[in-house]
């Protein structure tokens, strides 16, 4: 057999140049030339603990925040213990990721309880065994819309990941992307022309959506609604089948999982019924045996790996099994009120702080509900106000522009810390 050569020289060279790059070197060079680091110095015939101590010197160069105030995206919760000692027991880490019928019974009830509880959250009949990532998981529900129109529209108050996401599937698929312009940082109801339209609440901006008189108005036009979800917020308000939504996604990160520098989590979809044989990857259903004995099967495998390519309703593989374990073990233990306690606290903290930044100069930016993320002004100095947050050890959301930062809050803040942001915002802005 022929050696395998990933890339020929020309291939990598024709890719570079589309990048703009004249070489590898250049793809790194928005990144300081003092945080690079060629080498990490490691000679032969280091003992381990040598090994271990010059690596916990490198480590001890990390920033550690004591407060963080950052969302956009991925969020700091509480995560009880019995999480990641339940999911890191041999049954289900070393269990293969299961794509094959013969996996365990004990892994596809796992999923199938996994899929129960997705459907209870967003109020939908139907779930995938998870997905690749929030942002994939809207992408590839948009396409479940597609129609003859091959149109998708899109609000520009989404996650900008997520938008950009959303475009580079539809557009690979000979399809379009109209972005529709919010107004004060709200949806509002609009002339769609397209199969879907797709909606975040809360927004990127942290506000709740009325989701229902979007809903109204695109069904109005044949137009189907996908709605993008913080699953802790679905503990407070109406689910998006309540609202008239069609298919529910959302990244599962807060159920559980660590920030973790942004990764790895998972992505869920859930749908109305009749989006059944359209849902992308693994759905793991309920029977019974040849003796009539409960058990459970993967059902309605639309995957590459099981039929035509051409047929596969999605050519993703990873479906993140053990991260959408981790949070049915999470929603398990907190149970129905709890969750419906840190949405209440987040929420409670958030507004909060919103209201001691207004006290301090810096008040919200939009008007209308929100729940744990919220924009105020910064007077012109949000770059001086993330700065001074970050010599005191607290992270503050992402600069928006010189004027405007994007905070969060969950139970994790405590009082404490909201009043000490607020008092370094005041200095700032004297």
């Amino acid at each position: 057999m022929a050696d395998y050569i990933s890339l020929t020289e020309r291939e990598r060279s024709e890719m570079l140049a589309a990048l703009g790059a004249g070489d590898e070197g250049q793809l790194f060079s928005d990144i300081p030339h003092e945080l690079l680091r060629r080498k990490v110095g490691l000679s032969k015939g280091r003992t381990q603990k040598e090994t271990e101590s010059l690596i916990s010197a490198f480590a001890a160069r990390n920033k550690v925040y004591k407060s963080v105030f950052a969302g956009a995206g991925c969020y700091r919760h509480y995560i009880p213990a019995a999480v990641s000692s339940i999911v890191s027991r041999e049954e289900f880490l070393t269990a293969y990721t299961p794509y094959q019928p013969e996996i365990s019974q004990g892994v596809l009830q796992a999923m199938f309880e996994y899929q129960t509880m997705m459907c209870e959250l967003t109020g939908m009949d139907v779930s995938n065994a998870s997905h690749y990532s929030g942002a994939s998981a809207a992408a590839e529900a948009c396409l479940m819309c597609f129609g003859k129109k091959r149109r998708v529209a899109v609000y520009d108050n989404v996650d900008p990941d997520t938008l950009e996401t959303i475009a580079t599937y539809v557009r690979a698929r000979g399809g379009s992307v109209a972005v529709i312009p919010s107004e004060g940082g709200k949806a509002l109801p609009a002339a769609y022309d397209a199969d879907a339209v797709y909606l975040q609440s809360p927004s990127y901006f942290g506000l709740i959506e009325d989701i229902s008189a979007i809903a109204e108005a695109a069904h109005a036009e044949g137009c189907r609604v996908v709605v993008g979800c913080n699953p802790v917020a679905l503990a407070l308000f109406r689910t998006p089948a309540e609202c008239g939504a069609d298919i529910a996604v959302g990244d599962g990160q807060p159920l559980g999982l660590p920030m973790s520098f942004g990764g790895p989590s998972f992505g869920f979809i859930t749908a109305k019924q009749e989006f059944m044989r359209k849902l992308p990857g693994r759905i793991v259903g309920e029977t019974t045996d040849a003796e009539g004995r409960r058990a459970y099967v993967l059902t309605l495998q639309a995957r590459e790996q099981h039929i035509r390519r051409e047929k596969a309703a999605s050519n993703i593989c990873s479906n993140q099994a053990h991260c959408a374990l981790t949070a049915a073990v999470y929603l398990s233990l907190v149970g129905a009120a709890g969750l419906k306690a840190v949405a209440e606290t987040s929420a409670a903290n958030a507004h909060y702080l919103a209201d001691k930044l207004a006290a301090a100069g810096a008040p919200r930016v939009h008007e209308g509900e929100f729940f744990h993320e919220f924009v105020t002004s910064a007077g012109g100095k949000a770059a001086e106000i993330a700065f001074a947050l970050d010599r005191a050890d607290i992270l503050c959301g992402p600069v928006l522009s010189r004027d405007s930062i994007l905070w969060c809050c969950t139970e994790m803040n405590d009082k404490a810390d909201m009043d000490r942001v607020a008092e370094i915002v005041r200095e700032v802005l004297a």
